[in-house]
């Protein structure tokens, strides 16, 4: 009996040991490795003069001194004039103001997220 009980106290104390030193603890193979997750596109600005807006495909165009540039509209965009917050659907009234516009690129596409109209027009 006395031999039986040495024995599991032996075990015990193998099993604790071997379960705390594990050589390999924290280590994954190379093919495991983590990789890194989709990366935000950064963010640009542009100022220029709102030309039209097109409420149906959420479609802003912005005219600069270069060009012509082209916007949608993100689903939770914010459209500020002065210290108001306007609807998208009131960006064609605005047509003929000055405007800054934040926006995000991805695949060609411009994605505008935060637009800030002037209260003059130009």
């Amino acid at each position: 009996m006395l031999v039986s009980a040495m024995f599991l106290a032996v075990a015990a104390i193998i099993g604790q040991a071997s379960a705390s030193v594990d050589p390999l603890a924290g280590v994954r193979p190379i093919s495991e490795t983590r990789t890194p997750t989709a990366v935000l596109p950064a963010e640009s600005s542009l100022i220029g003069i709102i030309d039209a807006f097109e409420q149906t495909a959420r479609r802003l165009v912005l005219r600069t001194k270069d060009a012509r540039v082209t916007f949608v509209l993100a689903a939770d965009a914010v459209v500020r004039l002065g210290s108001r917050t306007l609807p998208a659907a009131e960006l064609a009234a605005q047509k003929g103001r000055r405007a800054k516009v934040r926006y995000t690129q991805s695949d060609g596409s411009r994605t505008a997220h935060w637009i800030v109209i002037s209260t003059e027009r130009d």
